[in-house]
């Protein structure tokens, strides 16, 4: 019963479809479809460039890719491509020559540098390390044509949206540096400006400035990042300035040379300058093309006072965000971190430039004169609050890991190291800011408590002195505050004699033999120097005149110690006349053995020994 049910029903299920019937007649295709068509393209069968029939001669990577290759594929889109054509790319300038790419230098220099703007971090540090050998073995003269090249790319890395691109471009920078630096000097002027916009940022139309900005999108601190672009702004600053001098020494040498040649000149005493008087010749069929060019290639007046009036305000608030707000009580010294010490030493070598492309530049142009003042009025009180306000300064010491620690380990000494080096540059550029004050016009109380503040500071540090690394900074210090601002200083009964008495004693106790050289020329800079007056009716210093001749009968002498010592007879023979005459014969004899140290003529240095007694009455 069941199994009749279900084929009943699936009979009327089949009845209840609806039938198609199906055409008798095909239906034909219509005319023209039916033909196959022969119009095909085909495509040609590429060798490989590993492959292809190289010159014996030619420049080939590894992967037997020139160099035209290799420049091709460093503008591929894909970064590992970029990546791995540059490995190639330096594998082929350690193996080759750097001859045999110099034809190819101008490509060479457009490809890699234009990576250093890539957005992959490891394209840009492998460009900038391919950079590094293109620039080693090559000279400043070859470099110089592609100079704008390189500086347009730094530029364009400096001012990136791209804030990682910003930040590498300080490698960029120390690559340039490292390789040609002189000849990036040249163009100083126009990277200088690049910094500001990596430290501060404009303020708006109607409050014209600028201020500082927070820490790039890295993993930097504030002031880990401010560090790395004031080192780098001091160098700059420092290059720029050598070749300021190497520029002004060409420039005034100049005239001497083309003076055998040329035979219209005239004479004339520049009773205006700071240099000592002598006659001078002005050649008049010199081409001035040179100096206008020179002029061109470097700041301008209104160009440098600019940048300083945006950068100085700078410098004084990223000092404000390190040092500590108050000293503490236990401490004669400030205590600063060491990450406050590296960008201190930064700042002093910057305004240290400033100072000295202010001095090259009033000596250069008598109408640059009033740079030196603008700079004073503008900035010097600024600096005072801001730096000598909580002098001298101290490093705190790194922490030691140890568990247990004596009770007499716990002291200044042991938690602290001075920052002798800085502490003498900023006393320096204060005592230089004093220079430039009339003589005849009293000190305000502010700057004149800081002079003795650095007094006492020089004294207690003359004294103790063991730091030889901090040598220079101390012979710079004692030199602009002697043969500059002692007039001023004197004017204003500031005392001077005690450190030129502590001098004095050093130069003779000390067993270095380079720390005795530099204090005896500073001492003799000072008695050659004719306009101080007031330090050479000093008793202290006929004294030391009458140790002079002691020098004569060691076993050895430095060159510019002989020739100070004769300078010093000549003016003031009537203080030293007496020890050289008592000690004529041991001079003369030792004179014979006695070893020079930095002599270009032996002979001529003994025969200025003998020549002593020339001047002495019979």
């Amino acid at each position: 019963m069941t199994k009749n049910h279900k084929h009943s029903k699936r009979l009327k299920s089949e009845k209840a479809k609806i039938k198609l019937k199906s055409k008798k007649s095909i239906s034909q295709l219509p005319k023209g479809l039916n033909i196959t068509d022969a119009s095909f393209k085909i495509k040609k069968i590429l060798i490989r460039e590993q492959l292809q029939h190289r010159d014996e001669t030619e420049v080939l990577s590894t992967h037997k890719l020139n160099i035209k290759d290799l420049l091709t594929r460093l503008r591929h889109h894909n970064s590992t491509i970029r990546e791995e054509t540059l490995r190639q790319l330096k594998d082929i300038l350690l193996r080759y020559p750097p001859k045999i790419l110099h034809s190819q230098l101008n490509s060479l220099l457009r490809g890699v540098a234009a990576l250093s703007l890539d957005r992959e971090k490891d394209v840009r540090r492998d460009s900038l390390h391919a950079l590094n050998l293109i620039l080693g073995p090559i000279s400043n003269e070859q470099i110089t044509p592609y100079c704008n090249i390189l500086i347009s790319y730094l530029s364009c890395a400096m001012t990136h949206i791209d804030s990682r691109i910003k930040e590498d471009s300080l490698l960029f920078l120390d690559v340039l540096m490292e390789n040609c630096g002189s000849v990036l000097a040249k163009d100083g002027h126009k990277i200088l400006p690049n910094f500001l916009g990596m430290i501060c940022r404009l303020h708006s139309e109607i409050k014209p400035g600028r201020q500082l900005t927070t820490t790039l999108n890295s993993k930097s601190t504030n002031i880990k990042w401010t560090i790395k672009i004031m080192k780098r702004m001091a160098n700059v600053f420092t290059s720029v300035v050598n070749y300021e001098k190497h520029c002004t020494n060409v420039h005034l040498n100049a005239p001497l040379t083309m003076l055998i040649e040329s035979k219209r000149y005239t004479k004339y005493v520049p009773i205006y300058s700071s240099s000592p008087a002598q006659i001078c010749k002005i050649d008049l069929d010199k081409d001035l093309s040179s100096e206008k060019s020179y002029a061109e290639e470097t700041f301008s007046i209104e160009e440098f006072i600019k940048y300083v009036d945006l950068l100085m305000p700078l410098i004084f608030d990223i000092w404000f965000e390190v040092y500590p707000n108050e000293r503490i009580e236990n401490y004669t010294e400030t205590i600063i971190s060491s990450e406050a010490a590296m960008l201190l030493k930064s700042i002093i070598e910057i305004l240290d430039s400033i100072i000295e492309y202010i001095e090259i530049s009033a000596r250069d142009d008598y109408d640059a004169e009033h740079i030196k003042y603008w700079f004073k009025d503008t900035f010097h009180d600024g600096y005072m609050k801001n730096f000598l306000s909580r002098f001298p300064y101290s490093q705190m010491k790194p922490p030691i890991n140890e568990s247990r620690k004596h009770q007499e380990d716990f002291s200044q000494t042991a938690f602290t190291k001075g920052c002798l080096e800085q502490n003498l540059a900023l006393s320096r550029i204060h005592v230089w800011f004093t220079s430039l004050n009339n003589y005849n016009k009293q000190l305000p109380k502010p700057v004149k408590d800081h002079c003795i503040s650095i007094m006492k500071y020089l004294n207690d540090t003359i004294e103790n002195w063991c730091d030889l690394s901090a040598l220079l900074q101390l012979t710079k210090l004692l030199k602009t505050l002697y043969l500059k601002a002692s007039s001023v200083w004197y004017a204003n009964c500031i005392d001077l004699s005690h450190t030129l008495q502590l001098i004095i004693e050093a130069s003779s106790r000390s067993s270095n033999r380079e720390l005795q050289s530099q204090l005896s020329l500073i001492i003799g800079d000072v008695m050659l120097e004719c306009n101080l007056n007031l330090l050479h009716r000093e008793e202290i210093f006929k004294n030391f005149v009458t140790t002079l001749p002691s020098l004569l009968l060691r076993r050895s002498i430095d060159d510019v110690t002989i020739r100070m010592i004769s300078q010093i007879t000549l003016r003031f023979k009537e203080w030293i006349q007496k020890e050289l005459i008592t000690k004529h014969k041991a001079i003369i004899e030792n004179a014979k053995r006695i070893d020079i140290i930095g002599s270009h003529n032996d002979k001529e240095s003994r025969l200025i020994i003998c020549n002593l007694y020339y001047f002495m009455d019979s």
